[in-house]
Protein backbone atom coordinates (compact mmCIF):
# COMPACT_ATOMS: atom_id res chain seq x y z
CA UNK A 1 0.00 0.00 0.00
CA UNK A 2 1.39 3.39 -1.09
CA UNK A 3 1.61 6.53 1.30
CA UNK A 4 2.55 10.06 0.43
CA UNK A 5 2.18 12.68 2.56
CA UNK A 6 1.58 16.40 1.96
CA UNK A 7 3.42 18.85 4.68
CA UNK A 8 1.52 22.43 4.78
CA UNK A 9 1.25 25.29 6.80
CA UNK A 10 -2.68 26.55 7.32
CA UNK A 11 -2.70 30.40 6.66
CA UNK A 12 -3.55 33.11 8.82
CA UNK A 13 -7.02 32.16 10.25
CA UNK A 14 -6.40 28.38 9.73
CA UNK A 15 -8.20 26.10 7.31
CA UNK A 16 -12.04 27.32 8.01
CA UNK A 17 -15.00 24.74 8.10
CA UNK A 18 -15.97 25.14 4.62
CA UNK A 19 -12.82 24.39 3.35
CA UNK A 20 -12.38 21.50 5.28
CA UNK A 21 -15.99 20.13 3.80
CA UNK A 22 -14.27 20.54 0.62
CA UNK A 23 -11.55 18.41 1.29
CA UNK A 24 -13.73 16.11 2.59
CA UNK A 25 -15.58 15.87 -0.47
CA UNK A 26 -12.36 15.78 -2.85
CA UNK A 27 -11.52 12.61 -0.98
CA UNK A 28 -14.29 10.75 -1.67
CA UNK A 29 -13.07 10.29 -5.15
CA UNK A 30 -10.40 8.47 -4.35
CA UNK A 31 -9.96 5.01 -2.07
CA UNK A 32 -7.03 5.91 -0.21
CA UNK A 33 -7.68 6.89 3.38
CA UNK A 34 -6.82 10.57 3.81
CA UNK A 35 -6.15 11.68 7.48
CA UNK A 36 -5.31 15.13 8.76
CA UNK A 37 -2.07 15.28 11.01
CA UNK A 38 -0.93 18.35 13.13
CA UNK A 39 2.82 18.44 14.12
CA UNK A 40 2.54 20.69 17.07
CA UNK A 41 -0.33 18.75 18.95
CA UNK A 42 0.77 15.26 17.59
CA UNK A 43 -2.77 14.42 16.66
CA UNK A 44 -4.62 13.20 13.74
CA UNK A 45 -7.90 12.67 12.63
CA UNK A 46 -9.62 11.54 9.25
CA UNK A 47 -10.59 13.70 6.79
CA UNK A 48 -14.15 12.01 6.99
CA UNK A 49 -14.66 14.01 10.31
CA UNK A 50 -14.75 17.76 9.71
CA UNK A 51 -15.38 18.69 13.21
CA UNK A 52 -12.65 16.61 14.75
CA UNK A 53 -10.05 18.29 11.77
CA UNK A 54 -11.17 21.77 12.58
CA UNK A 55 -9.71 21.09 15.72
CA UNK A 56 -6.95 20.43 14.69
CA UNK A 57 -6.70 22.80 11.44
CA UNK A 58 -7.82 26.00 13.04
CA UNK A 59 -4.68 27.18 14.59
CA UNK A 60 -3.10 30.64 12.31
CA UNK A 61 -0.28 29.25 10.60
CA UNK A 62 -0.48 25.66 12.43
CA UNK A 63 2.31 22.81 10.69
CA UNK A 64 0.05 20.28 9.13
CA UNK A 65 0.07 17.01 7.10
CA UNK A 66 -2.43 15.27 4.98
CA UNK A 67 -1.46 11.25 5.45
CA UNK A 68 -2.54 9.57 2.36
CA UNK A 69 -2.79 5.56 2.37
CA UNK A 70 -4.03 3.76 -0.33
CA UNK A 71 -3.33 2.09 -4.33
CA UNK A 72 -4.60 5.63 -5.16
CA UNK A 73 -2.17 7.78 -3.37
CA UNK A 74 -0.32 9.02 -5.77
CA UNK A 75 -3.51 10.02 -7.61
CA UNK A 76 -4.70 11.50 -4.76
CA UNK A 77 -1.83 13.48 -3.93
CA UNK A 78 -1.67 14.99 -6.95
CA UNK A 79 -4.98 16.22 -6.58
CA UNK A 80 -4.59 17.52 -2.78
CA UNK A 81 -1.74 18.71 -3.18
CA UNK A 82 -3.31 21.79 -6.21
CA UNK A 83 -5.95 22.20 -3.21
CA UNK A 84 -3.76 22.59 -0.36
CA UNK A 85 -1.76 24.83 -3.19
CA UNK A 86 -5.08 27.52 -3.05
CA UNK A 87 -6.09 27.59 0.71
CA UNK A 88 -3.08 26.96 2.47
CA UNK A 89 0.97 28.03 2.64
CA UNK A 90 4.11 26.39 1.11
CA UNK A 91 6.72 25.70 2.79
CA UNK A 92 8.41 28.68 1.51
CA UNK A 93 5.63 30.61 2.21
CA UNK A 94 5.96 31.08 5.90
CA UNK A 95 8.93 31.02 8.15
CA UNK A 96 8.12 30.65 11.78
CA UNK A 97 10.37 31.80 14.53
CA UNK A 98 11.13 29.98 17.91
CA UNK A 99 12.00 32.02 21.04
CA UNK A 100 15.97 32.19 20.62
CA UNK A 101 18.26 32.55 17.65
CA UNK A 102 18.93 28.38 16.38
CA UNK A 103 21.31 27.45 12.83
CA UNK A 104 20.22 24.81 10.96
CA UNK A 105 20.29 25.92 7.37
CA UNK A 106 19.25 23.40 4.43
CA UNK A 107 22.92 23.10 3.91
CA UNK A 108 23.34 21.25 7.39
CA UNK A 109 20.34 18.40 6.15
CA UNK A 110 22.28 16.12 4.23
CA UNK A 111 22.10 12.26 3.10
CA UNK A 112 23.84 9.56 3.27
CA UNK A 113 23.97 6.19 0.70
CA UNK A 114 25.19 3.48 3.18
CA UNK A 115 25.58 1.24 -0.10
CA UNK A 116 28.33 3.24 -1.73
CA UNK A 117 30.18 4.83 1.42
CA UNK A 118 29.94 2.18 3.61
CA UNK A 119 28.38 4.84 6.39
CA UNK A 120 28.62 3.85 10.15
CA UNK A 121 28.12 5.61 13.63
CA UNK A 122 31.38 7.50 13.82
CA UNK A 123 31.53 8.27 10.31
CA UNK A 124 27.98 9.92 10.98
CA UNK A 125 29.18 12.03 13.41
CA UNK A 126 31.83 13.37 11.97
CA UNK A 127 29.79 13.94 9.14
CA UNK A 128 27.25 16.35 11.36
CA UNK A 129 30.60 17.92 13.07
CA UNK A 130 32.10 19.61 9.76
CA UNK A 131 28.39 20.71 9.38
CA UNK A 132 28.31 22.27 12.83
CA UNK A 133 31.41 23.68 11.76
CA UNK A 134 30.01 25.15 9.20
CA UNK A 135 27.29 27.42 11.09
CA UNK A 136 30.20 28.87 13.07
CA UNK A 137 28.99 26.89 16.33
CA UNK A 138 32.68 25.86 16.76
CA UNK A 139 35.87 26.83 14.70
CA UNK A 140 37.28 24.30 12.52
CA UNK A 141 40.26 23.64 15.10
CA UNK A 142 37.81 22.38 17.44
CA UNK A 143 35.86 20.07 15.26
CA UNK A 144 37.75 17.16 16.80
CA UNK A 145 37.16 17.63 20.13
CA UNK A 146 33.04 17.96 19.04
CA UNK A 147 33.42 15.30 17.36
CA UNK A 148 35.02 13.23 20.24
CA UNK A 149 32.25 14.53 22.74
CA UNK A 150 29.05 13.23 20.89
CA UNK A 151 30.87 10.17 20.47
CA UNK A 152 31.73 9.83 24.11
CA UNK A 153 28.18 10.83 24.95
CA UNK A 154 27.35 7.44 22.56
CA UNK A 155 29.65 5.06 24.99
CA UNK A 156 26.96 5.99 27.74
CA UNK A 157 23.95 5.20 25.80
CA UNK A 158 23.10 5.15 22.18
CA UNK A 159 20.96 7.93 21.59
CA UNK A 160 18.06 6.37 20.08
CA UNK A 161 15.22 7.92 20.84
CA UNK A 162 12.14 7.11 18.89
CA UNK A 163 11.66 4.81 15.72
CA UNK A 164 14.63 5.34 13.06
CA UNK A 165 15.71 8.62 15.00
CA UNK A 166 19.03 9.04 16.74
CA UNK A 167 19.71 12.31 18.60
CA UNK A 168 23.88 12.48 19.35
CA UNK A 169 23.78 15.83 21.47
CA UNK A 170 26.26 17.72 23.87
CA UNK A 171 26.54 20.44 25.60
CA UNK A 172 29.88 22.27 26.00
CA UNK A 173 32.01 25.40 26.86
CA UNK A 174 33.41 25.12 23.10
CA UNK A 175 29.96 25.76 21.35
CA UNK A 176 29.18 29.58 20.75
CA UNK A 177 25.92 29.12 20.19
CA UNK A 178 22.62 26.24 19.61
CA UNK A 179 22.91 24.66 16.58
CA UNK A 180 21.68 21.38 14.94
CA UNK A 181 22.89 19.44 11.37
CA UNK A 182 20.73 16.14 10.14
CA UNK A 183 21.77 13.21 8.24
CA UNK A 184 19.28 10.92 6.38
CA UNK A 185 20.82 7.21 6.00
CA UNK A 186 19.57 5.29 2.98
CA UNK A 187 19.60 2.84 4.25
CA UNK A 188 19.23 2.63 7.87
CA UNK A 189 22.55 2.11 9.62
CA UNK A 190 22.73 -0.25 12.91
CA UNK A 191 23.66 2.81 15.98
CA UNK A 192 23.97 0.05 18.58
CA UNK A 193 20.82 0.23 20.03
CA UNK A 194 18.30 -2.59 20.53
CA UNK A 195 15.68 0.22 19.75
CA UNK A 196 16.96 -0.57 15.68
CA UNK A 197 18.25 0.99 12.67
CA UNK A 198 18.23 4.82 12.64
CA UNK A 199 17.37 6.73 8.97
CA UNK A 200 17.81 10.19 10.49
CA UNK A 201 20.94 11.87 12.75
CA UNK A 202 20.03 14.82 14.12
CA UNK A 203 22.47 16.02 15.71
CA UNK A 204 21.86 19.10 18.60
CA UNK A 205 24.65 21.12 20.10
CA UNK A 206 24.18 23.72 23.23
CA UNK A 207 26.52 26.20 24.40
CA UNK A 208 27.04 25.78 28.41
CA UNK A 209 25.77 26.87 30.55
CA UNK A 210 22.80 27.46 27.95
CA UNK A 211 19.81 29.67 28.36
CA UNK A 212 16.81 27.97 30.24
CA UNK A 213 14.67 29.27 26.80
CA UNK A 214 16.85 27.08 24.93
CA UNK A 215 16.43 23.66 27.22
CA UNK A 216 12.93 24.20 27.60
CA UNK A 217 12.64 24.12 23.51
CA UNK A 218 15.20 21.33 23.20
CA UNK A 219 13.18 19.02 25.93
CA UNK A 220 10.60 19.94 23.74
CA UNK A 221 11.64 18.27 20.85
CA UNK A 222 13.21 15.56 22.63
CA UNK A 223 9.40 14.57 24.10
CA UNK A 224 8.37 14.95 20.04
CA UNK A 225 10.50 12.63 19.57
CA UNK A 226 9.29 10.20 21.72
CA UNK A 227 6.00 10.53 19.66
CA UNK A 228 5.70 7.62 17.26
CA UNK A 229 4.00 9.72 14.49
CA UNK A 230 6.42 12.53 14.84
CA UNK A 231 9.29 10.30 13.98
CA UNK A 232 7.20 8.49 10.85
CA UNK A 233 6.68 11.82 9.59
CA UNK A 234 10.80 12.46 10.12
CA UNK A 235 11.70 9.58 8.82
CA UNK A 236 9.56 9.63 5.38
CA UNK A 237 10.46 13.68 4.47
CA UNK A 238 12.29 13.20 1.48
CA UNK A 239 13.14 17.22 1.07
CA UNK A 240 15.45 19.39 3.29
CA UNK A 241 12.82 22.07 3.77
CA UNK A 242 10.07 19.54 5.04
CA UNK A 243 12.82 18.20 7.42
CA UNK A 244 13.71 21.92 8.65
CA UNK A 245 9.53 22.88 9.74
CA UNK A 246 9.22 19.52 11.42
CA UNK A 247 12.18 20.72 13.32
CA UNK A 248 11.29 23.91 13.86
CA UNK A 249 7.55 23.19 14.52
CA UNK A 250 8.99 21.05 17.42
CA UNK A 251 11.21 23.40 19.14
CA UNK A 252 8.26 26.68 18.65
Amino acid sequence: MLERRITFYCGSAGLPSYQLNQLKKLTTYFQSKVELFNVRQLTRAPVSQPLKMLSLANKPYALCQLIINGNDAELANLVLTDFIAQYALSLTQFSPSVPFKISLPLTSIGWADCHASGSNKTETITQLSHMLVAQQAVTAEQQPALQQALLARETISATVMGPGIALPHVMHEMIVKPAMAIVCQHPSIDWGSSRGNISRAIAMILPKPPQKVVLMAFAQFSKCLLNEDYCTALTLAQQPQELKALVIEALR
